[in-house]
C-alpha cells in the first residue's frame, strides 16, 4: 500500500472518490437493473477500490470509507473534529475493484433488503443504517476512535430516507457457512470427530504415488472432495460443520499432494501471487472472434466436451487408486 494520507475537506459535490465508470457501464441490450444503476451501488463500487488500496475484500470499514465521500447530512456526520477524513487513503488512489468479504456482503444484503422493505431505490442512506445495525467491530472502532456518535450517525440517514427516527434495528441476513469466501472455518474442536478421523486417515493413505501428471493431481482433488461431502452427508451435518471439514481436508490433501509433486501441484498461496485480488473495473467484455462465427447453439460445446472429459478421468482414476483406501474405517450415519 502507498503513502498514506488524509484528503483535504473540500472537494466536489457527489462522491468524491474517484468518479468510478464502471457504476455506469451497461450491458448492450440490456436495460439499467434497478440495484446496478442506483445510488447505492455506486457507493459499493467505491468502497471496493478503497479495499484494493490495500489489496483487502471489501469490509464494513471499506463500506464506512465511501460513506464519507457522500454529500450531505451523512457526510456531516462522519466528519471526525479534527477536520481529517476518518479512513485513510492510498496516494494515488486506486482505481482497482476487487471481492467483497462475507461481513462485508451481510451488510450490502441487509442494506437492500431495508431498501426493499420500503420499495425504495438502493440508497447511501440504506447502507449507513445498515452499516450501525450491524456493529461490526472496526466500524464500531474507527467510529469510536474519532469521538463520533453511532446513533448521530444513524439518525442522519434517516433523515435522508425521511424515515422515523425510532425505526427498529435493520435484521442481518445469516452469514455464509464457516470455511467458505472468507470467512474462517470452525475450529478443530469443535468438528465431528467422527467425520474427522475417517478424513486423516484418508490424508495418510493418499495415493500420492499415482500422481504422473496435473490431470491426476486434479482427479485426485476431485475425489477427496466427493468423499468429504459424502461423509459429512451421511452424519446430516450443518453446512457450518460441513464447509469447516471440506476446508481443512481440501488444505491438508492439497499440502501432502505439492509435498510429494510440487512440480504438479500448486497451492492456494502461489496461485493468489500469481493472480493479484484487485483488478481494473470493467463493464462489457466483447466475445472472441470464434464466438462470434460459430452459432450459438455451439458456443458450449467446448465446455461440455471438456466436462466428460473430466468425469472419465476422475472415474479412471478412482478406479486405479481403490487399492489404496481399503481398510478405511466405517462411519456410522448419526440418529
Amino acid at each position: 500500500m502507498g503513502t498514506q494520507a488524509h484528503r483535504p475537506i473540500s472537494a466536489p459535490s457527489g462522491l468524491r472518490s474517484r468518479g468510478l465508470r464502471a457504476s455506469r457501464a451497461i450491458l448492450e441490450g440490456m436495460e439499467p437493473r434497478r440495484f446496478f444503476d442506483s445510488p447505492g451501488r455506486r457507493v459499493v463500487s467505491s468502497a471496493f477500490s478503497i479495499a484494493s488500496e490495500s489489496d483487502e475484500l471489501c469490509q464494513p470499514v471499506h463500506l464506512l470509507a465511501a460513506l464519507e465521500e457522500v454529500d450531505g447530512p451523512l457526510s456531516g456526520a462522519l466528519k471526525p473534529r479534527s477536520g481529517q477524513w476518518l479512513y485513510p487513503r492510498a496516494v494515488p488512489p486506486s482505481n482497482l475493484g476487487g471481492g467483497m468479504g462475507y461481513r462485508g456482503s451481510q451488510t450490502v444484503g441487509a442494506a437492500r433488503q431495508f431498501a426493499e422493505s420500503r420499495s425504495e431505490v438502493f440508497a447511501p442512506g440504506h447502507l449507513a443504517v445498515a452499516l450501525i445495525d450491524q456493529a461490526d467491530a472496526g466500524v464500531v472502532r474507527l467510529l469510536s476512535d474519532a469521538n463520533i456518535d453511532l446513533a448521530a450517525v444513524r439518525t442522519a440517514a434517516l433523515e435522508m430516507l425521511g424515515a422515523s427516527e425510532g425505526l427498529g434495528p435493520v435484521p442481518m441476513p445469516p452469514l455464509c457457512p464457516a470455511g467458505t469466501h472468507d470467512r474462517p472455518p470452525l475450529p478443530v474442536d469443535e468438528l465431528d470427530a467422527a467425520v474427522w478421523a475417517v478424513l486423516v486417515w484418508r490424508q495418510d493413505h493418499l495415493p500420492l504415488r499415482r500422481l504422473k501428471r496435473q490431470s491426476d493431481w486434479y482427479a485426485l482433488s476431485n475425489l477427496e472432495y466427493r468423499a468429504a461431502r459424502a461423509l459429512a452427508g451421511r452424519r446430516a451435518l450443518d453446512d457450518d460443520q460441513r464447509y469447516s471439514l471440506l476446508r481443512y481436508h481440501r488444505d491438508r490433501v492439497e499440502a501432502l499432494a505439492h509435498g510429494a509433486r510440487p512440480d504438479l501441484v500448486e497451492t492456494r498461496q502461489q496461485r493468489r501471487q500469481r493472480y493479484p485480488r484487485s483488478m481494473p473495473l470493467v463493464g462489457h467484455r466483447r466475445r472472441s472472434s470464434w464466438q462470434r462465427l460459430v452459432p450459438n447453439l455451439m458456443v458450449g460445446w467446448p465446455t461440455w466436451f471438456s466436462n466428460r472429459r473430466s468425469g472419465l478421468r476422475d472415474k479412471y482414476f478412482r478406479l486405479i487408486s481403490a487399492s489404496a483406501y481399503r481398510g478405511q474405517p466405517v462411519l456410522s450415519s448419526r440418529r
